[in-house]
């Protein structure tokens, strides 16, 4: 008797860990439904996360698990519009168990997806793309034609990224860097990091509030190239045989300059720094401003 008083308490721990374990695993989902190879795809979810992969298949498949605050998977296929939608139950606050779910696409797509609390990720996709997140993390691999990337209070990170692109987040940092390839882009962060590495910039227009920016690549003849931070460092490097024109200016930071000229004060009053200057045939333009930090014109 003493041998069963000592084990069923503890294979009632067992029983009760195991039942906790599956209901935290969630309820599993699976749906698929034709689509056609460039629709348009909408996805929605408030918590959670949400994996979207492009293949070559015109059908969508989704799998994943759903928490048990979540009502119902809307799922709805078609040639020109396909809605993926996670509802939730009435009055529910603080969202705890959500869904997580892993979506294929046709890769041609025009995909939009939108979070709260959920992360984003997306890969191997071609079309058009609007990924965004309240509060989680947005990541893209891959080239796609276009693509909008945004986050409030996450990071958002590119490996790859497309022709034209548009990279946002207001809590967190930017990253985004792709190995031979040219972009036009414009990336903002209001209290974070910007790191931006490509082999040609076509345009570009960088921003923080209270965080750096680093710029890696050449630039294309006819490209225009801003990056302003109110507090932080500017960094751009580029090969010695770039040509563009150059403006940079700071309030209270220095100019740090590999091309030989050196910045001026814009004041003997004030602890400012300007500089212009022109290297090659100065077909680029860029022009460079911090109001606190320094200025870096590097050399590769």
């Amino acid at each position: 008797m003493r041998k069963f008083a000592t084990i069923v308490p503890a294979l009632l721990a067992i029983i009760w860990l195991l039942t906790g374990l599956a209901a935290q695993a969630g309820e599993p989902v699976e749906k698929s439904g034709k689509a056609s190879a460039n629709g348009r795809v909408f996805v929605e979810n408030i918590a959670g996360s949400i994996t979207v992969i492009g293949w070559d298949k015109n059908e969508i498949h989704v799998e994943g698990t759903l928490g048990k605050e979540v009502k119902e998977l809307k799922f709805k296929t078609g040639k020109k519009k396909s809605i993926i939608s996670v509802e939730y139950k009435k009055n529910r606050r603080n969202i705890r168990e959500g869904a997580d779910l892993v979506i294929k696409v046709p890769k041609g797509s025009k995909l939009e997806v939108e979070c709260v609390s959920a992360d984003v990720e997306a890969s191997k996709l071609t079309g058009f793309l609007d990924l965004s997140s309240i509060s989680g993390t947005v990541e893209f691999s891959g080239w796609c034609q276009e693509l909008d990337a945004e986050s409030i209070s996450g990071d958002v990170l590119i490996d790859g990224g497309a022709d034209e692109m548009s990279i946002e987040s207001i809590s967190g940092s930017v990253k985004a860097q792709a190995k031979g390839k040219s972009a036009e882009i414009s990336a903002e962060s209001v209290s974070g990091n910007v790191l931006l590495e490509y082999d040609t910039f076509l345009d570009l227009s960088a921003e923080s509030v209270s965080g750096s920016i680093k710029i890696f690549g050449d630039l294309d003849p006819k490209s225009r190239i801003r990056c302003d931070v109110v507090s932080g460092t500017i960094t751009l490097v580029m090969p010695g045989n770039v040509s563009a024109s150059f403006e940079a200016s700071t309030f209270s930071g220095n100019i740090d300059n590999d091309f030989g000229k050196k910045a001026s004060r814009t004041s003997k009053y004030a602890p400012g720094k300007e500089l212009e200057f022109t290297n090659g045939d100065g077909e680029a333009d860029v022009e460079l401003n911090s109001f606190s930090g320094d200025v870096r014109i590097r050399k590769k």
